[in-house]
């Protein structure tokens, strides 16, 4: 009988290998939990969640967060979650994964991760097979996001130039300035750079209204950008702003990565005020959010994600139309990181999700 028997913890501080930012914010470092569960069939599950701290956040966000040292992050598991998961089989835990909070929302989302990757070992799957037993897709539609805010001309340049050599056809710009000049040139500075080559998607992180954003937009069209969609214009609580704005806007309306409560969501999608659905910094509530997409006909879009986990998300389901990515440094720790050829995520052939940590990485990076 497959039990659960085992567990270590890890508080990680991983370098992201550039300045990364919005409107909001700009840092270049993460704090990570990292939590592996073992099984008496001999399987190590890891889970991870990510928190950014140190840098510069004009607003809060429920991502933002210094975490505690490890000794203490152990202490809380071991009075919360392994009093529930020790000598339990993963199998029989749906009810606990996708309802309890431990009050350390990085460690729960942790938890969940590894149970499912120690599902997908059991079943000798990748996870996405487990996710969707009846997929076939072999590659996914993946987008170059620069994050690129507090960045320089040059460093935005030389990131687009990466992404066209690695073949990606749509790149992200962050906007959200209190001229709208400074966006217009910086929208204006990739077009030229990359010409037909790619395809311009855009986004504000909360910044305006709803009439600001819809004069942005036409602001941006009139001067001859066209964007593929705009993502969280408003700020999560402002349902009615969104159902105004998608009423009138040339372009669709994406969300919303600030948003964590499927029913928040729900409220955003049943006004009408999504045209697509942001999500994925955990992989059931990911689930929610895509079941959600489908009943309302929208796509989904999925954000980065911890070493590119969303790749089992995107493998797994026709309802994602494309998942982020941003050439971060953080996935230098993994044994074997998800690959992308072409602007496409390849498929992974292992069992789980197949992100280990290297133990010299894992050692190396440790608090």
């Amino acid at each position: 009988m497959l039990l659960i028997e085992d567990f270590e913890v890890h508080k990680l501080t991983l370098p992201l290998g550039r300045v990364v930012g919005d409107n909001n914010c700009s840092y270049e470092v993460i704090n990570v939990v990292a939590v592996a569960l073992r099984t008496n069939h001999g399987h190590l599950g890891w889970g991870y969640s990510e928190s950014a701290w140190k840098g510069k956040f004009k607003h809060d966000a429920w991502y933002v967060r210094e975490l505690p040292d490890v000794s203490a992050i152990e202490m809380d598991f071991r009075n919360t979650w392994w009093k529930k998961l020790q000598h339990c089989n993963p199998f029989d835990l749906q009810d606990l994964r996708t309802g309890y909070a431990s009050g350390f929302s990085h460690l729960d989302a942790a938890v969940r991760l590894a149970l499912w990757d120690l599902m997908a070992q059991e079943r000798n799957l990748p996870l996405y097979a487990l996710l969707n037993p009846e997929t076939n897709i072999k590659e996914a539609l993946a987008y170059g996001s620069i994050l690129d805010f507090p960045l320089s001309d040059k460093d935005v340049l030389d990131l687009t130039e990466k992404f066209l050599t690695e073949g990606f056809g749509i790149i992200k710009v962050k906007l959200g300035a209190d001229d709208v000049e400074r966006d217009l040139r910086r929208l204006k500075l990739i077009q030229s750079y990359a010409g037909s080559a790619i395809r311009l998607t855009a986004d504000a992180n909360e910044v305006w209204d709803w009439q600001t954003a819809l004069s942005r937009i036409e602001t941006y069209l009139g001067n001859g950008i066209p964007l593929e969609y705009l993502e969280d214009p408003l700020r999560r609580d402002d349902v009615k702003g969104f159902a105004e704005l998608t009423k009138r806007s040339p372009i669709p309306i994406i969300g919303h990565d600030y948003v964590n409560n499927i029913d928040d969501l729900r409220r955003l999608v049943e006004v009408g005020g999504l045209q697509g659905v942001r999500t994925g910094k955990d992989i059931d509530y990911a689930l929610a959010s895509i079941q959600l997409a489908a009943s309302a006909n929208i796509p989904v879009y999925l954000g980065n994600s911890m070493f590119e986990i969303n790749a089992h998300l995107a493998l797994a389901f026709d309802q994602v139309d494309r998942t982020e990515f941003s050439f971060l440094a953080t996935n230098d720790i993994l044994a074997q990181p998800i690959e992308f050829k072409n602007g496409y995520i390849q498929r992974p052939h292992v069992t789980g999700h197949g992100l280990s940590p290297l133990v010299e990485k894992l050692t190396e990076f440790s608090l």
